[in-house]
């Protein structure tokens, strides 16, 4: 999944990618409903809210594929498909942001949600954030994915607070796990 502003480092090996890439095209990072994305049973469920990504970085690969580094750039509603090129197109209309406020407790949330995993927001980014706060929740909660969609579909503040706030609680309790105290080695 890619929310707007967030980066998706890719590694493209496959030709109808490859494509894409020597095209130097905008593209869609839309999160599979049901099924795969090659293969029996490709993946047509799609869900209808995506990102558009742009190319930020390209580097071509001895094997003639590409590492690249996307960056998200807003979203969109998938509208219908399109089957006419080697890779799935789609007709798409954008969706606009949330509106743009501060967001004093998502920040405070999503500090410590950093915290807990060994990272600081800088405080002049923390008040920089803005609307932002919500995409950024998304591009670094670890959560399954529908919740992550389910937060790129809505744009929801009040959607991220509920997600870290789980998140947060479940991090709380590991350490109430209790204490192992080790055995001594087994002569067996």
């Amino acid at each position: 999944m890619l929310f707007p502003g967030g980066v998706l480092p890719l590694r493209i090996f496959e030709e109808r990618y490859r494509l894409l890439v020597r095209q130097r095209l905008d593209f869609g990072v839309v999160l599979i409903r049901r099924g795969s994305e090659v293969g029996p049973g490709r993946a047509e469920d799609l869900h209808e809210v995506g990102t558009v990504a742009t190319l930020q970085r390209i580097e071509a690969l001895p094997d003639g594929g590409f590492a690249v580094v996307a960056r998200g750039l807003h979203r969109f509603r998938l509208l219908a498909l399109d089957h006419s090129r080697p890779y799935l197109m789609g007709r798409v209309r954008r969706l606009s942001d949330p509106p743009s406020r501060a967001h004093p407790r998502l920040i405070g949330l999503l500090e410590r949600y950093l915290a807990a995993h060994g990272a600081e927001v800088a405080p002049q980014l923390s008040a920089e954030l803005g609307k932002r706060v919500v995409w950024l929740v998304g591009s670094v909660i670890e959560v399954e994915p529908a919740l992550r969609q389910q937060l790129l579909e809505s744009g929801d503040p009040a959607v991220a607070e509920a997600l870290l706030t789980g998140e947060l609680a479940k991090l709380g309790t590991i350490g109430r796990l209790g204490v192992v105290h080790p055995r001594p080695p087994s002569p067996n």
